[in-house]
């Protein structure tokens, strides 16, 4: 009787409240012990994933999953949007070209010395090692863009990474994605035992087809945002001119998904866009209406970046992660190895020979800032089920979730002590 009463409670309408009640909470929490109110959600998440493996079947784990195609879609897009709409044009100039190096180079750097480390001393097949390494090779703009609004850091410096995340997420969405096609074309079922052992491909093919896809992006994030840039001159009405916000933000994404091109560039242009040419015009947009939509979009943003970390904290798998414990640590050092070959190389190549000047404490940032979490999650969670998928998440739980816990604090406390004259606080 009770776990019907419980299992009713636990249906699809009640999700909402219970998703902003569990918020309330995570907040309430994070207010009184300093502690981010996004790895409490984690903490909540991984309790209530518990509850699969404790033999407790009162609660329907599967009602509280999301699907990771709406993560991709709905979540990770309004994050990158925001962000982007708050970064100045003049500061993004400044660092633009390591920011687009490393959101591009970067992680195929990173993929290619991953992939290659993995199947060096992990032993893993070629597919594996790197359709693992493409995953998680970008970083997370959700965690990223949830350290720079805890902390205090130097304006180009929050830039940077924050450019970098939002643009390289797409980079991985579209490595990863022909890493898998070129396993699919070539006879793998996917499957552990049965996935072929070397990686047969067409660099130019490939090149050519990257380049469709993410400039594609840029060009379908531009167009529409221009376009909305005209009707905004026919508005003055906060809600109208929020809607129509909205509706360049998930136009551009479908739009550009649509013809083969990458939806989240698109959401990142388009947040560049409408941040820096759109909202500056008083012609265009009133400052009541300005107030407004900044205001809006922060709490979209909040909502995203919630659910996104509880969504890490359900994906967990601490038992599969237990159990492949060794593999799951020698892959975490190999993601800092090819983090700092995509990092460190590149800065030092920008500083000599553009004008963009990246001092060493930043480069330090940019490497240990380099943290993953539900895109490379969503990612994999995207797969048919097979024994590859599984090989796969179980060492992308251990990653993300090694990731939250060691390099998260472990970056706010370096940042505390290289910026000194700018203390990190928490922002209301």
């Amino acid at each position: 009787m009770a776990s019907s009463i419980l299992t009713q409670f636990l249906s699809t309408e009640y999700l909402i409240p219970l998703f902003l009640v569990t918020i309330f909470i995570a907040s309430l929490i994070s207010s009184k012990i300093k502690i981010p109110y996004t790895m409490i959600l984690v903490g909540i998440g991984v309790a209530i994933s518990l509850f699969h493996f404790t033999g407790l079947n009162f609660v329907n784990i599967a009602q509280f999953k999301v699907d990771p195609k709406l993560i991709l879609v709905f979540i990770v897009p309004p994050l990158i949007f925001e962000a982007m709409m708050k970064i100045k044009h003049e500061e993004f100039k400044q660092v633009q070209i390591s920011a687009l190096l490393l959101s591009t180079v970067g992680v195929l750097l990173a993929t290619l010395v991953g992939g290659f480390l993995l199947v060096y001393f992990a032993h893993l097949p070629y597919i594996v090692s790197f359709a693992f390494a493409a995953l998680i090779a970008p970083t997370d703009a959700a965690i990223v863009i949830e350290v720079f609004k805890k902390v205090r850091v130097p304006k180009l410096l929050s830039t940077l990474m924050e450019s970098e995340a939002s643009f390289n997420d797409a980079t991985g969405v579209i490595i990863f994605s022909s890493i898998i096609a070129i396993a699919v074309a070539q006879g793998s079922t996917l499957e552990t035992q049965n996935v072929i052992g070397n990686i047969n491909l067409n660099i130019i093919q490939q090149l050519e087809n990257f380049a469709l896809v993410f400039f594609g992006g840029i060009a379908v994030g531009l167009a529409i945002s221009a376009a909305a840039h005209r009707l905004h001159k026919l508005l003055d009405d906060p809600f109208s001119e929020t809607a129509l916000s909205v509706a360049v933000m998930f136009g551009s994404v479908v739009v550009a998904n649509s013809l083969g091109m990458s939806g989240l560039i698109a959401a990142a242009v388009a947040g560049l866009y409408f941040g820096n040419i759109t909202m500056k015009s008083e012609k265009i947009i009133s400052p009541k209406v300005r107030t407004y939509t900044s205001n809006f979009w922060e709490m979209i943003a909040f909502f995203a970046n919630s659910l996104a970390f509880l969504y890490l904290g359900l994906s967990m798998d601490l038992i599969g992660i237990g159990q492949n414990l060794p593999l799951i640590i020698l892959a975490f050092v190999v993601v800092l190895a090819a983090r700092a070959v995509s990092t460190y190389p590149i800065l030092r190549l920008t500083n000599k020979f553009t004008k963009e000047n990246i001092p060493r404490t930043w480069r330090n940032v940019v490497w240990m800032g380099g943290m993953r979490g539900a895109l490379s999650v969503a990612l994999v969670a995207t797969l048919p089920e097979s024994e590859f998928k599984e090989t796969l998440q179980t060492i992308t739980f251990g990653v993300v979730l090694a990731s939250l816990i060691i390099q998260y604090p472990a970056l706010s406390r370096y940042i505390k002590k290289a910026f000194p004259e700018s203390i990190a606080e928490e922002k209301s």
